[in-house]
């Protein structure tokens, strides 16, 4: 048993923890009627949450319904001892429950979250289910978006509660997933669960490699805010102020409370989970994955293309998202400081920032054909990138109205990123990777994942402005590298 802190539980500004009064902060918001509803409708948190699970089937499918189709992988996760996965099902049928017992992914526990699993769901789905998604990140996505693609079929609504198993990501408090297709990972509009537990216990007995990654997964927001502020500067996203507003939290708990998540407390636990359903919060607010996926996640989801042409497995997600956040913090702030546009620079600059179209698809599929000689992986990269190309085109008078006003939009873009220190010592404190070698994965895949990335998502990030800039060089990213292990080397005399 681990030992509690003496520390006050924090708190919290939006509280997932207190849903109605939530709403209600949101509502009153001067732009609350262009956000979506967050419909997740009953967050349980604390030690003895899982005790919930019954009167939440019960609240959330009518009529008292006893049919329950639950959802999980073949990993084995304990709670204060006791093997938590017979300890669910045991609870459901003891609750008088028929339930259906539903494993994914193979005998390590490896899920592929793509499109042959979520219809392996779906297909157990029918009128009279409650889901129930007992597990992490991908059995939470996977689950949910077979629900969402049941009701977009049907029109019936699936009642669905989240059993999270795992501080690991923030997938849980989003109406998105995150499922591969032709071995891209790509974010889809899905689906909110109606009910999330977050039992401490089960968090804090969690292998804490799972509870690094969703430090890691929440620490993007050192980045990904300058990420999606430029893209919709330069017209081609929207930016939602109520996603910056409502991990207001995040920002001020995160590392501040590292020994807490370290030492794998209650109340650590507790927070953090909470922090991470905040995340999700942001992107359900924003409609998109934008606010907790920057350019680091494009690093992450490169260095998932390339695992096995190198010859290694697929490593912790979050942990990758947290050690490329140190990459593109360096990137932002090399950004920043260096890049002094001139105005007698500006058309010069602007002329030679957009590339043909012909080019462009050369440069991407010789990129991604190497991975996957079929084509089919370069093909979905180029169909989202040439969406990028083709919406970059018309925003040349904005792009050159933001070079004239570089000196102010770098100011708020400043305010956005943190300084690379910053995100390197709360990962040092919460004993997060620093290194990619600590996943297994070499400096040079690493490199090329961070040079290469913008060429397969339609998103604009700093990765872009630099490439049309023809900054994105060997130079600026050996540069990078080389900083990052200056600072880790920092941390560690600390």
């Amino acid at each position: 048993m681990q030992q509690e802190s003496s520390n006050a539980f924090p708190l919290f500004r939006y509280d997932p923890g207190d849903m109605y009064n939530l709403r209600r902060a949101l509502a009153k918001r001067e732009d609350a009627a262009t956000l979506p509803e967050l419909n997740l409708w009953r967050v349980e948190a604390g030690p003895n949450a899982l005790d919930t699970l019954p009167s939440i089937i019960h609240e959330f499918a009518p009529g008292g319904t006893s049919e329950i189709l639950l959802v999980q992988d073949r990993r084995p996760f304990v709670r204060h001892g006791d093997s938590l996965k017979p300890l669910v099902h045991s609870q459901l049928t003891h609750a008088n429950f028929n339930v259906e017992l539903l494993e994914l992914g193979d005998e390590h526990g490896y899920l592929h979250s793509d499109f042959s699993e979520v219809e392996q769901v779906r297909t157990h789905l029918h009128e009279h289910t409650t889901a129930v998604a007992l597990g992490s990140g991908k059995i939470c996505d996977v689950t949910k978006h077979a629900c969402f693609e049941y009701e977009q079929a049907t029109g019936k609504h699936v009642p669905f509660v989240v059993i999270q198993t795992a501080n690991s990501v923030v997938a849980f408090g989003s109406g998105m997933a995150t499922i591969t297709k032709d071995g891209v990972k790509r974010t889809w509009p899905s689906r909110l669960p109606d009910a999330l537990i977050l039992d401490a216990q089960i968090l804090r007995d969690t292998p804490y490699e799972y509870t690094v990654g969703g430090i890691g997964d929440l620490s993007v927001i050192a980045v990904s805010f300058g990420d999606w502020y430029l893209g919709a500067e330069l017209g081609m996203t929207q930016y939602t102020q109520a996603s910056y507003d409502i991990v207001d939290d995040v920002r001020n708990l995160l590392f501040a409370y590292a020994a807490e998540f370290r030492s794998r407390s209650l109340a650590g636990m507790e927070i953090l989970a909470k922090l991470c359903t905040l995340g999700g919060f942001a992107m359900t607010l924003a409609r998109q994955s934008s606010p907790m996926s920057g350019y680091e996640h494009v690093i992450s989801h490169m260095l998932d293309m390339s695992a096995e042409h190198f010859g290694r497995g697929v490593a912790s997600h979050g942990c990758q998202c947290g050690i490329s956040t140190i990459v593109c913090a360096i990137a932002w702030q090399k950004l920043l400081e260096n890049f002094k546009p001139t105005m007698a620079d500006i058309p010069n600059i602007v002329d030679a920032c957009f590339p043909s179209r012909d080019a462009m698809e050369r440069r991407v599929r010789n990129t991604f054909n190497v991975l996957d000689p079929s084509g089919a992986m370069a093909n979905e990269c180029w169909d989202s990138y040439s969406q990028k190309l083709e919406a970059w085109y018309p925003a040349r008078p904005r792009f050159e109205s933001f070079l004239r006003n570089w000196s102010q939009k770098k100011v708020h873009l400043a305010e956005l990123v943190h300084t690379p220190a910053q995100v390197v010592q709360g990962l040092a404190q919460a004993r997060h990777p620093l290194h990619y070698e600590d996943l297994g994965i070499t400096e040079q895949q690493a490199r090329w994942a961070c040079q290469n990335g913008h060429m397969m998502r339609n998103r604009f990030y700093w990765a872009d402005l630099l490439h049309y800039l023809g900054l994105l060089d060997d130079t600026f990213v050996n540069d990078v590298f080389i900083r990052m292990r200056q600072l880790i080397d920092q941390a560690a005399l600390v």
